[in-house]
């Protein structure tokens, strides 16, 4: 896997497919856990290696599922309090 912006296809239990956005024939998994945010089906998000470490970021902008949306703004009131 490399760094990127990638689709979430499909979630599985723990583990997550996704869909890199430039390159049509390949797709990965990754741990459900490792997301720093709550993952949907149809989210958007950016993958980098940081240092031994993946981190993620969800693209709120590239993401069009309302429910994504819903979740995130959710997870902000309870990180504001």
């Amino acid at each position: 896997m490399k760094s990127g912006i990638y689709k979430v296809e499909i979630i599985d239990k723990r583990t997550a497919l996704l869909k890199p956005l430039n390159e049509e024939d390949e797709q990965y998994t990754f741990p459900v856990s490792e997301f720093t945010h709550e993952v949907s089906a149809g989210d958007m998000v950016e993958i980098w290696l940081e240092g031994t470490h993946w981190r993620t970021k969800y693209l709120e902008e590239e993401t069009r599922s309302v429910k994504s949306h819903l979740k995130d703004f959710k997870k902000r009131l309870l990180n504001e309090d």
